[in-house]
């Protein structure tokens, strides 16, 4: 009987071994696995490289690390809308868990290649200021497809707001937007219908291109007291550095719907922070890998305000700034 005892605590224990081994191999491969995110960023905008940052930041906060348990695949249309396809159809090929898209015309083209598919791959877009009014999703509280992700809105009442702040003789006021772009044709509305209620003109700048945007500001310069750069893919390509250096020639103060422009010489700007949401975009990316759906999650605005203020602009165009204004700045320049 002792002999059959220590030969089934033999077995048991060989058992235990085999089992937890094995136990142990399923648990590191399940570690191990990878999941892969395709990012096709738009172009070469640095803002849109800190968007990707701040993305990794919110997937690594929710236990995704680069190299570990998950890659990136990034890849760059250069505003190019065919590039942009072949890009998408090449994550398609690649058979990647999720995209990240940046801007509105690059998340529009990534919905309609992967809505083709039987089950389209999950979507996670950024700086993109109008996804409902675009196209892109059915409402923010809940896409009805396979988008989800955050936009760099902020409402212009508060954009203005900072600028007055800071520049308050403005009688009509230059909008400058590409021609045709549901963005900022959608900003430009609000502008008109919120600047119309304080008697405020707007002079509508829907440029062609950089050298259209050029030659209806100078034509039309005694027309306006001062400029607004709106969230456009123009102004990102070229067009804030032609809206700052006539601002400055012509001493009429300028202010911008993105911090880049800031950093170029707009003198403010109240903005989506390009690196914050595109972390609250990695959040909510997390969360799809985990499981849910694109349309269980909200898409979201920046959760608080970001003022960024040129104070080197506005010394070289004679402009005071408040002492309390630069203390709800989240960044001041002076270099």
């Amino acid at each position: 009987m002792k002999n059959n005892a220590k030969v089934w605590i033999g077995l048991l224990l060989t058992g235990l071994l085999i089992f937890g081994g094995a136990a142990i191999y399923l648990l590191k491969s399940a570690k191990q696995e990878i999941k892969t995110i395709g990012i096709a960023r738009w172009d070469s905008n640095p803002e849109f490289s800190r968007s990707i940052d701040g993305f990794k930041q919110g997937l690594e906060a929710n236990g995704y690390v680069e190299s570990e348990n998950i890659r990136f695949i990034i890849k760059n249309p250069e505003t190019d809308l065919n590039k942009q396809r072949r890009i998408i159809e090449s994550f398609i090929q690649d058979n990647v868990d999720l995209i990240y898209s940046l801007t509105t015309p690059g998340t529009l083209v990534a919905k309609e290649v992967t809505n083709q598919m039987e089950k389209p791959i999950p979507i996670v877009f950024s700086v993109c200021t109008y996804p409902v009014e675009s196209g892109l999703i059915d409402s923010l509280e809940s896409s009805g497809n396979n988008l989800v992700g955050t936009r760099n809105y902020v409402h212009f009442s508060q954009q203005y707001y900072a600028f007055e702040r800071i520049f308050s003789h403005t009688k009509m006021l230059a909008v400058v937007r590409r021609k045709g772009e549901p963005n900022s044709t959608n900003q430009f509305r609000e502008v008109e219908a919120l600047l119309g209620e304080r008697g405020i003109d707007v002079y509508d700048v829907s440029a062609a291109d950089l050298d259209d945007i050029r030659y209806q500001l100078e034509a039309n310069i005694d027309k306006f007291d001062s400029i607004f750069s709106t969230c456009d893919t123009l102004t990102h390509a070229g067009g804030e550095e032609i809206i700052v250096e006539i601002s400055k020639r012509y001493n009429k103060p300028s202010f911008a719907c993105n911090k880049e422009g800031v950093l170029k010489g707009h003198l403010v700007g109240n903005v989506g922070d390009f690196k914050t949401i595109g972390r609250i975009s990695g959040e909510k990316a997390a969360l799809i890998l985990r499981g849910s759906q694109p349309t269980w999650l909200k898409t979201e605005s920046p959760r608080e305000n970001y003022i960024v203020i040129n104070k080197k602009s506005a010394d070289i165009m004679g402009i005071d700034v408040s002492p309390e204004i630069l203390e709800i700045a989240k960044e001041v320049i002076t270099k």
